[in-house]
């Protein structure tokens, strides 16, 4: 058994790789999800490549709904227990739980009814209509798997048990790897179901690390039956979770709103530019992914420290990940400058896409370093529960300076436009991080004693 006061005892280096180690393993398994589903689809079609990477948006704002309760239940779980109070940690639990739930209703009833409306928006190509529709309404359906898995995880994290909730990932991740050929093409008395195979081997995998998740809930005894029996609602803790975790869920949704407006500007030029920024949104992710990984070790070090009133140790914690940062993006940068076609490459693609896709991961390559900063800083604004400035950082990097900047240099840059923008917006983004830092530091860690929290 972990020991929860580690999060205050243990040398913050050692903490910090003991914690985020797992996580970066599990966030780098849900990664795998999507970038497996998009290898062995681009070996069905085209179409099929074309009607993922519409589809992927959508699948990331359901991801979005899953880790926006789980980041706020995790943040305020760790600050909570951070306090010594074990009576609203259980409310907590149950809280996210119930409002999981409700969150799957809504996702299921929306993806059954809204599917062929989506695709029918972006194309008029009926077959991609047909192959979106067939994959994205079983990932909607069925996506209690991945939205209880979630909440799982950043339970068992906010406790120091990052390794069970690495367990839960890695196993939806090897089931969903293992089964996607199977049902994408075909084995033995298996017939192929194409591009929905892909979808069944997603959710299977995603309930199967639900189900190992409730396993480790009950048998660490972190809820039982009877925490159920008086609970009621308290607005309080519904409000302190959104107020961690809607920027997370802005962050995750304001990607997918960024990729469905390129979607619609880059299939001006061909599908195939389309199909280049779904692979390299899959690609980066294995960079910017082990960021949100360190993330989510951070946050509740963070929290726990700032609820226990451990100043230095707050401060040591996040110039600690600000340095895992840089060096993670700035190797990451120089994989995508050197090699872009090998990348590329991985996927099943034609010369066209190929070509796009070498200047591509170049230029949006540029951005890494400065991206990993905002990133973590963001997290930290979110250990905070400063949702207001995490959220700025979040709205920048996406939306506020790359879409104007898109539009301004699209008509005498082309599709390059595309991918000089958001370089450029990663840039002005950090800058604006950095000056909020300086805020919270004055107002917030500097302020931490023995009087204050």
């Amino acid at each position: 058994m972990e020991k929860v006061n580690d999060m205050e005892t243990m040398n913050i280096k050692k903490l910090a790789i003991k914690i985020s180690t797992p996580m970066v393993i599990s966030m780098i398994s849900i990664a795998l999800y999507g970038i497996v589903d998009t290898m062995f689809i681009s070996g069905i079609s085209g179409e099929a490549l074309t009607a993922i990477s519409l589809a992927m948006p959508i699948v990331a704002i359901i991801t979005a709904i899953g880790l926006g309760t789980g980041v706020g239940v995790n943040a305020l779980l760790a600050k909570t227990l951070g306090e010594k109070k074990e009576e609203k940690s259980k409310k907590i639990i149950i809280t996210g739980i119930i409002l999981t739930f409700i969150s799957w209703i809504i996702v299921a009833v929306i993806g059954f009814f809204g599917a062929k409306v989506f695709f029918e928006i972006f194309t008029k190509n009926e077959q991609i209509q047909k192959l979106g529709c067939e994959y994205l309404s079983i990932i909607s359906i069925f996506s209690i798997g991945t939205l209880f898995q979630i909440l799982f995880e950043k339970i068992l994290e906010a406790y120091g048990k990052s390794k069970l909730s690495m367990i839960i990932q890695f196993s939806g991740a090897v089931i969903n790897l293992i089964l996607d050929p199977i049902f994408i093409f075909g084995f033995g008395f298996i017939p192929a179901f194409g591009i929905k195979g892909a979808a069944i081997a997603t959710v299977a995998g995603q309930i199967l690390g639900m189900l190992i998740g409730v396993y480790f809930l009950i048998k660490g005894k972190l809820i039982l039956k009877s925490d159920f029996s008086n609970f009621k609602f308290e607005k309080s803790i519904i409000k302190d979770i959104y107020k961690v975790g809607f920027p997370t869920m802005i962050l995750e949704a304001v990607t997918s709103f960024i990729t469905l407006i390129l979607n619609k500007i880059l299939i001006i030029f061909s599908e195939a530019a389309v199909s280049v920024w779904g692979i390299y949104c899959q690609l980066q992710k294995f960079v910017i992914i082990i960021v949100y990984g360190l993330n989510n070790g951070m946050i509740p070090i963070i929290a726990y420290n700032w609820g226990a009133k451990k100043k230095a140790r707050v401060k040591e914690a996040i110039r600690f990940f600000l340095k895992l940062a840089i060096g993670v993006t700035a190797v990451g940068a120089l994989i995508f400058l050197v090699i872009p076609d090998k990348l590329a490459s991985i996927y099943k693609i034609s010369s066209e896409i190929l070509n796009i896709s070498i200047p591509a991961f170049r230029i949006l390559a540029l951005g890494f370093v400065f991206a990993g900063i905002s990133i973590v800083l963001s997290a930290s604004f979110q250990a905070f529960g400063n949702g207001t400035y995490s959220l700025i950082i979040n709205l920048s990097r996406q939306i506020i300076f790359a879409l104007p900047l898109i539009f301004i240099l699209k008509s005498f840059m082309g599709i390059y436009a595309v991918w000089t923008a958001f370089a450029i917006s990663e840039v002005i983004t950090m800058l604006i991080a950095i000056i909020l830092y300086k805020k919270i530091n004055k107002k917030v860690i500097e302020n931490i004693s023995e009087e204050s929290v």
